[in-house]
């Protein structure tokens, strides 16, 4: 009896866990309007490089897999998933290169560093060149006697 028991509260407990988890997974998806779906598509394909053509976005490129990653894009759109786990198939698919915009981590820390380390190198500089030449001056004087 007891082992009827508990297989009875351990198929309660697993139906109960998949149809949680059933509905997690329904909830989580999108439903967007055609206009909604349009404007957050070409937002995603502007954020987007394209892997053929150099320095192009999705949007610009007219390369075919730039309109086939279009295509994927509004595809996913469709289909409910969020502007994040788009970007985020695609950085799986094809890799950091694709954002133009990388995330911050230890590989991109120089990209976003060396702009400001070389803003202060240069002001540094300017500020040593103008101590250097207010002290190399000679001071005037105010006497002015001509004899």
């Amino acid at each position: 009896m007891k082992i009827i028991t508990l297989r009875l509260a351990l198929l309660l407990l697993s139906a109960t866990l998949i149809s949680t988890s059933i509905w997690a997974a329904e909830s989580s998806v999108m439903h967007y309007t055609q206009t909604e779906i349009k404007t957050i598509g070409l937002s995603i394909a502007k954020t987007l490089r394209c892997p053929m053509s150099t320095n192009q976005n999705l949007l610009d490129s007219q390369a075919p897999i730039a309109n086939e990653l279009k295509a994927e894009i509004f595809l996913q759109l469709e289909q409910g998933r969020s502007e994040a786990q788009i970007i985020d198939f695609m950085v799986q698919r094809y890799g950091e290169k694709i954002r133009y915009m990388p995330n911050l981590a230890p590989g991109t820390m120089v990209l976003f560093l060396f702009p400001l380390f070389l803003v202060a190198l240069i002001a540094a500089w300017a500020l040593w060149l103008r101590r250097s030449n207010t002290q190399t001056q000679q001071p005037l004087s105010l006497d002015t006697h001509h004899d």
